[in-house]
């Protein structure tokens, strides 16, 4: 055992497995690599500079991406330390903390892994690209390849006091559509080629991120949304004939902001989705995304209700510098009835399955999204407040 290992035991850094975890949480036997890609979409919204005789001026928009591939670690390659933070620059209590993670910092790609599949994460509002780090290292070391979008205007660092919500509105999706139109290039050049399957992609948002999600793959937006958007309602407007992006092979929609969407134009959602939120969840309110999901018909969904749990149900567990600040910081990583070490193993086991039956192929995986007393994969009593259900496409 390294001497890191001796000093991060397995349990004890993001992404891990505790004792009780269910079958698919363990972490892969690939080692991970990560760095960090800088990239401009020309011609967009400059949201935050406000409207100019009714439009927005537009500009290049910067987006930092955080990337996870199969690598081919050395000795000496240096651990990954993400700098994430506390609090909000618009609200003048940033504090910036570190996280150890797994992962090698800039390490050399593995060939022998070969094209991976390609897994988009996308975050809350406000966010980072480093929020769901239980998830990006886990379904890495599990030959994917893992990018995890920065929402500019949207992160902790530069979340704005005003604009940032259209800013959210508009760009969510886009930003997650551009990021899937880069992937062939990416292939094509630079330290990824040849490791990526463009054509094979997995989608995960989490609360504003799930709105973009559900965009992206074809949902529309409500009258209510776009009568409150009448000043930029033509940034919202999608283009004719637009029914959701095809290289998105399947979704995760984590307690995703259903509100702004039209739940009885569902049609074009026609991939498979897993579902993921807390009962108790006051944010983006249970029963309205309970029902978007049953509306969303022409999908083969999975809903997984975690009993009395809110709306925190993706992001990773709190930094120990997070337990001296006040609730109103601290509950960013917490809930008052989940432990979230245990939440994260839930949500890597069941994303692991469905991304393996449904990116992969691995018809073994279905078993794992079934739903039945006690789940499959669960140590006996550990599926307590865990409540799956499976509702079949509708062909017709």
């Amino acid at each position: 055992m390294s001497t890191w290992d001796k000093t991060h035991p397995l349990g004890s850094l993001l992404g891990d497995p505790i004792p009780g975890a269910p079958a698919l949480a363990a972490r892969g036997d690939t080692a991970v690599g990560v760095r960090t890609l800088t990239l401009s979409q020309p011609s967009q919204a400059d949201v935050l500079s406000g409207l100019k005789d009714g439009a927005y001026p537009r500009y290049d928009r910067p987006l930092q991406v955080e990337v996870w591939y199969p690598a081919s670690a050395a000795a000496g390659d240096a651990r990954a330390v993400y700098t994430d933070h506390m609090g909000r620059v618009d609200l003048g209590n940033l504090q910036p903390y570190a996280i150890e993670g797994r992962a090698f910092r800039d390490a050399a790609p593995d060939p022998a892994a070969g094209a991976c599949p390609v897994i988009l994460l996308s975050h809350g509002y406000p966010g980072s690209r480093f929020l769901l780090v239980n998830l990006a290292e886990n379904l890495s070391s599990k030959g994917y390849a893992v990018f995890s979008i920065g929402h500019t205007d949207n992160t902790y660092e530069d979340f704005a006091a005003s604009g940032s919500l259209e800013s959210a509105l508009i760009h969510r999706s886009l930003d997650q559509r551009f990021l899937l139109s880069e992937l062939p290039r990416l292939n094509e050049e630079g330290f990824l080629q040849g490791m990526l399957q463009p054509e094979n992609v997995g989608l995960v948002g989490f609360s504003m991120g799930g709105y973009g999600a559900l965009r992206t793959i074809g949902a529309r937006l409500n009258g209510k949304t776009l009568e409150q958007a009448a000043p930029y309602a033509a940034e919202l407007a999608e283009e004719t004939g637009y029914r959701g992006v095809k290289t998105v092979r399947a979704a995760v929609l984590f307690a995703p902001a259903t509100f702004f969407l039209d739940e009885d134009r569902t049609g074009d959602i026609d991939i498979p989705t897993l579902w993921l939120c807390g009962s108790a969840d006051h944010v983006v309110h249970y029963d309205q995304v309970r029902r978007f999901c049953e509306k969303a018909d022409r999908s083969d969904r999975v809903l997984v209700s975690y009993a009395g749990c809110g709306h925190n149900v993706a992001n990773n567990p709190a930094p120990a510098e997070a337990y001296s600040q006040p609730w109103e910081i601290f509950k960013r990583w917490s809930d008052p009835v989940w432990d979230t070490l245990r939440l994260n193993n839930a949500n890597c086991h069941f994303l692991t399955a469905f991304f393996g039956l449904h990116l992969r192929g691995d018809s073994a995986m279905s078993d794992f999204l079934q739903p039945a007393a006690a789940l499959k994969g669960f140590t006996e009593g550990t599926d307590a407040g865990i409540r799956l259900e499976a509702f079949p496409a509708n062909r017709s």
